[in-house]
C-alpha cells in the first residue's frame, strides 16, 4: 500500500508536535492524546482534498488511460453518424414514396420516390404543413392522416390527365399523439401500383375475352353449315338464270356469304387466342380500301342516320394484317361515332403514317363518354348504349384485333375541350410496305345514308 505523501508529511509533522509538547514542563499526558487524535482528523481531511484535487484536474491526458477512452468515445459517435446517414440514404432511395410529419403535420422528410411521383422537390416542401399541398395530393394525404385507417389500398386519382392508383401506409412515431405529443410524429408511405392494376385489367381482360371467344367458337360453327347452304343456292341463281338482274342479285349474295365465312373464321381465330393465319397475318393491304369498304357495309343500313364522312386518307398508306380483322375494327369504330352522332354532323377519319407506323384516327361529334365509364369500355358485354342496341362486344373485339397486330389504341373524350362533346379513338399499328396493296375501288363514292368527302393530300 503506498501511503500519500501528505499524509506522511502530516503525521510526522503532528508527531513532531506532540513530542516537543510533551516534554515540556507541566503538561499532562492526556491533552497530548487529544491533539493526535486532532492530528489524525486533519491529516484524514488532508488525504481527502488531495484526492479530489486530482478528480477535478481538468487536464484528463495526463491521467493513465484517458487517451485509450477519448479515442473510443469518438470512434463510437463516428459509428454512429455513419449508421445515420446510411439510414437516411436507405430513406431516400427507397422505392416507396415516404413522407414524415412532426406533430405539428410539417413535413420533415421528402423522399426521391415521392419527387418522382409527385413532381414536387424535397427543398420545395420540406417544412411545410401537409395542407400546404396542391390537389390532388393535398385531399389525397390530409384526408387519409385525419382518417382512422392505418391502410389504404387502390386509391385512384387523376393526375396530368391520366389516372393514377396508390397504396397509402400511415404509422405513428413515438407512440400516441394524446401521450407527448412534442415527440411525436407520423409516418406516411406511398405505393405507386398504376402498373401493376394496368397488367391486372389486362390479364383479367384477356382471361374474358378467352372465355368468350369459346362460346364464340360454338356459335361460328352453327352459324357456318346455313351460310355454306346460302351460298349453294345463290350459286345455282346464278348460274341457272339469264336475267341479268337476277344473276346480279345472285352474286352479290355470293359475295356477302364469302364475307360472313370469313368474319365466322375470324371468330374462330378469336377463340384460339385471337390469331390471324399465317396468311392472313402477311397480307399487305390499303388502309384507305378498309375505310371504303367499312362505310360502304354501314351505310347498307336503312335505319341508320344520315351522316358526313369527311376521310383524309391517302390510298398509299398500307398495313400488315389480316383485312377482315382490320374491316371488323374500323365497322365497330365507325358504327359507334355514327351511333353517337346526330343526324348530318361529321365524322372525320384521318390517316398517317409511313412504312414503319400508321395512325387511323376516327373523331365524331357526339355526346363523347361519361369519365365515369371510360376505364371500362374495352370490358366485354359493357355498353353505353340502351337496352338492345348494344352487346357490349365490339370494342372488346376492336381491343384484341389492335393487339394482335402489335398495335395500340386510345380513347380520347372530350375531344372537343371548348364544347365538351365528342370523342376521338386513335388506332397506331405498325406500318406495311406500299407495294402490292390490295385491290380496291379508289374513286369517290356516294352513299344512302351521306357522303364521303375527299380530302386530297401528298402521298405517302
Amino acid at each position: 500500500m503506498i501511503i500519500p505523501r501528505p499524509l506522511i508529511t502530516t503525521t510526522a509533522f503532528i508527531a513532531a508536535l506532540v513530542l516537543i509538547i510533551s516534554r515540556l514542563p507541566g503538561v499532562p499526558s492526556a491533552p497530548l492524546l487529544e491533539i493526535f487524535t486532532l492530528g489524525v482528523l486533519v491529516a484524514i481531511i488532508v488525504i481527502w482534498a488531495y484526492q479530489r484535487r486530482d478528480q477535478s484536474l481538468p487536464d484528463q491526458k495526463s491521467r493513465p488511460g484517458s487517451t485509450h477512452n477519448t479515442d473510443r468515445l469518438e470512434k463510437m459517435a463516428e459509428e454512429i453518424r455513419a449508421l445515420r446517414k446510411h439510414q437516411k440514404q436507405i430513406l431516400l432511395d427507397l422505392p416507396l414514396g415516404v413522407c414524415a410529419l412532426n406533430s405539428d403535420e410539417k413535413i420533415i422528410t421528402w423522399n426521391r420516390a415521392l419527387e418522382r411521383m409527385t413532381s414536387i422537390s424535397a427543398e420545395q416542401i420540406q417544412g411545410t404543413r401537409l395542407t400546404d399541398l396542391e390537389e390532388p395530393w393535398l385531399s389525397l394525404l390530409h384526408n387519409f392522416v385525419e382518417s382512422d385507417y392505418t391502410h389504404l389500398y387502390k386509391q385512384s386519382f387523376e393526375l396530368n390527365g391520366k389516372k393514377r392508383t396508390v397504396n397509402l401506409h400511415k404509422s405513428l412515431i413515438g407512440g400516441s399523439l394524446s401521450e407527448d405529443p412534442a415527440n411525436d410524429g407520423i409516418l406516411l408511405l406511398l405505393e405507386d401500383v398504376t402498373e401493376v392494376e394496368i397488367l391486372e385489367a389486362s390479364l383479367t381482360h384477356s382471361e374474358r375475352l378467352a372465355s368468350i371467344g369459346r362460346l364464340a367458337a360454338g356459335v361460328a360453327h352453327e352459324i357456318g353449315n346455313p351460310i355454306t347452304g346460302i351460298a349453294c343456292l345463290a350459286q345455282n341463281i346464278r348460274d341457272e338464270y339469264q336475267d341479268e338482274e337476277l344473276r346480279h342479285m345472285a352474286r352479290q349474295i355470293v359475295e356477302q356469304t364469302e364475307r360472313t365465312s370469313r368474319i365466322v373464321q375470324s371468330l374462330v381465330n378469336f377463340a384460339h387466342a385471337g390469331s390471324p393465319t399465317d396468311k392472313s397475318a402477311s397480307e399487305v393491304f390499303s388502309v384507305r380500301d378498309c375505310i371504303d369498304e367499312a362505310i360502304t357495309l354501314i351505310s347498307l343500313d336503312k335505319k341508320g342516320k344520315p351522316i358526313n364522312y369527311e376521310i383524309d386518307c391517302p390510298q398509299a398508306i398500307s398495313i400488315r394484317g389480316d383485312f377482315q380483322r382490320m374491316l371488323q375494327v374500323l365497322l365497330n369504330l365507325i358504327n359507334n361515332s355514327r351511333d353517337a352522332s346526330q343526324p348530318d354532323t361529321t365524322v372525320r377519319i384521318l390517316c398517317t403514317g409511313d412504312s414503319d407506323q400508321v395512325a387511323i384516327v376516327i373523331e365524331d361529334e357526339g355526346v363523347g363518354i361519361p369519365p365515369a365509364v371510360r376505364d371500362r369500355v374495352f370490358d366485354p358485354f359493357f355498353t353505353t348504349k340502351e337496352p338492345g342496341k348494344g352487346t357490349g362486344l365490339g370494342l372488346s373485339l376492336v381491343y384484341s384485333i389492335v393487339e394482335d397486330l402489335a398495335g395500340n389504341i386510345d380513347i380520347i373524350s372530350p375531344a372537343q375541350r371548348d364544347t365538351n362533346r365528342g370523342t376521338r379513338v386513335i388506332v397506331t399499328l405498325p406500318g406495311g410496305s406500299s407495294e402490292d396493296p390490295r385491290p380496291g375501288q379508289q374513286e369517290e363514292k356516294a352513299f344512302w345514308n351521306g357522303e364521303i368527302r375527299e380530302h386530297t393530300g401528298p402521298e405517302n
